[in-house]
């Protein structure tokens, strides 16, 4: 005020809308303890557009070795919370760290009840470990009633338009009856648009060699779903007949198939499948925007991929996670067979003397405004790519570690190993070039970067 008086702001006069909007960007204990400051904040805590969306999460058992399991243990907050709250979910993950064995009748009892009286348009569920031949010979499998209970969520969905099974525990005799329960809903047949089984979504790894739907089991599922425009699925679960059914008139037109390559060298059930041209060729003829998702589990060599990817899929997504391997030959197929279609490339692994290819793949595929790439890379390379797309760049992500200065030591042969200096001394080669220095290489490159993409920019830190 003009005489200095302090005012503290009023801020009981926000209207709700405001309150409840504020509330969405505070964790769940934070918001807990804002509520309880006044009956205005406690009011707006109970708005049911805050609980639209929640996970759940429950720790599981450390292993399945044992008959008798240890029960999920849920927090009594979170308990209290989806007691009061859960019939507004309409956005759910249920999330079980470790091993699912069982649950207790009070925890089974709640679900059920949110399960019957929420309306979900969205579920995914990461229910533990993915199962593999490891865990199914020697564990045991969980206890039926536990399952029947997240079966529920299924069996009494009838608005639900996506689904993601990113992991389930799948023994014999006991791995069907989710997808039994799937097939056996007819409103979720009639409304569903989206599902992914067994997909990897961020994550750095995954179960080698889970147990997953066969290929023919695939088919038979996905067939119950006619309205399906984005589905996602390991390689090992896909085959010819999946896609020619796919392209079938009688069903809606497939916008987005997001598929991980599982591949492992002399296992006959994850080698890569061979796609023919037509059943893409099909899938695009039914839909000209139709568009292929890929991401690399595994290191797996580039005949493999192609044996799968034929130049007719329109690939307009490419992600190699940490663990998997990028090829130059791989990098080539891209740029050559998918330059018309594709938008993003992403990887995440380690990868050398790739300059060239990246210099061409930036060219080449005009579409391409997407771009994490952390193996090792030049800082002229660098300059170059940013300035291959420009302002059309909506992410160029290079990893810190990773960029290259240029030193007197580039054209030397890299088999040599020892080298004489000026003053007659032997200096390792490799070490000298991996300890060069150049501090205004560096502050030039991100000048010249962020100029060409129109805003501030530097290389990202990426924690081992």
């Amino acid at each position: 005020m003009a005489d200095g008086t302090d005012v503290m702001a009023d801020f009981s006069t926000l209207p709700d809308v405001v309150w409840v909007r504020i509330l969405q960007y505070l964790p769940l204990r934070d918001r807990q303890e804002v509520a309880s400051t006044c009956h205005l904040l406690h009011d707006a805590f109970n708005h049911p557009s805050l609980w639209r969306r929640q996970v759940l999460t429950f720790i599981g058992d450390k292993d399945n070795s044992s008959r008798k399991g240890i029960p999920v243990y849920p927090a009594r907050h979170n308990m209290e919370l989806t007691k009061q709250f859960g019939q507004y979910f309409q956005d759910l993950t249920i999330r079980v760290i470790s091993h699912f064995r069982t649950m207790n009748s009070d925890l089974r009892e709640l679900l059920v009840q949110v399960a019957e009286n929420c309306r979900l348009e969205s579920l995914t569920l990461d229910i533990g470990k993915q199962t593999s031949q490891f865990h199914k010979r020697y564990g045991f499998p969980p206890d039926p009633n536990a399952i029947a209970t997240l079966e529920t969520f299924v069996k009494t969905a009838f608005r639900m338009k996506h689904l993601a099974i990113m992991s389930w525990p799948m023994f014999k005799d006991k791995n069907e009856s989710l997808f039994m329960a799937l097939k056996s809903n007819e409103k979720l047949r009639d409304n569903l648009e989206s599902m992914t089984l067994f997909w990897l979504d961020g994550a750095e790894w995954s179960e080698r060699e889970p147990l997953l739907l066969s290929a023919d089991d695939t088919v038979d599922l996905v067939r119950h779903f006619p309205y399906l425009t984005c589905l996602g699925l390991r390689s090992p679960m896909v085959n010819n007949g999946l896609l020619e059914m796919l392209a079938e008139t009688s069903r809606a037109k497939l916008r987005t198939l997001k598929l991980v390559i599982h591949y492992l060298w002399q296992k006959r059930n994850f080698a890569v499948p061979q796609i023919e041209q037509k059943s893409w060729t099909a899938l695009l003829n039914r839909n000209p925007d139709f568009r292929v998702e890929v991401t690399v589990f595994l290191a797996t060599p580039t005949m493999e991929l192609a044996s799968m990817l034929t130049p007719e899929a329109p690939v307009s997504y490419f992600r190699f996670i940490k663990y998997s391997k990028l090829e130059s030959s791989s990098l080539v197929k891209i740029y050559t067979q998918y330059s018309g279609t594709l938008t993003t490339f992403h990887s995440l692994c380690d990868s050398y003397e790739m300059d060239s290819e990246l210099i061409l793949l930036c060219e080449k595929c005009e579409l391409l405004t997407d771009l994490i790439y952390h193996g090792e890379i030049y800082v002229n390379t660098v300059k170059c790519i940013s300035k291959s797309r420009g302002r059309k760049w909506k992410r160029f992500e290079l990893k810190d570690s990773s960029i290259k200065i240029h030193t007197e030591f580039d054209n030397i042969d890299n088999d040599l190993v020892l080298q004489r200096n000026e003053q007659g001394e032997l200096i390792q080669l490799r070490l000298q070039r991996f300890l060069a220095t150049d501090d205004e290489q560096l502050r030039t490159m991100r000048e010249e970067v962020s100029s060409a993409i129109g805003e501030p920019w530097k290389p990202t830190v990426v924690k081992s």
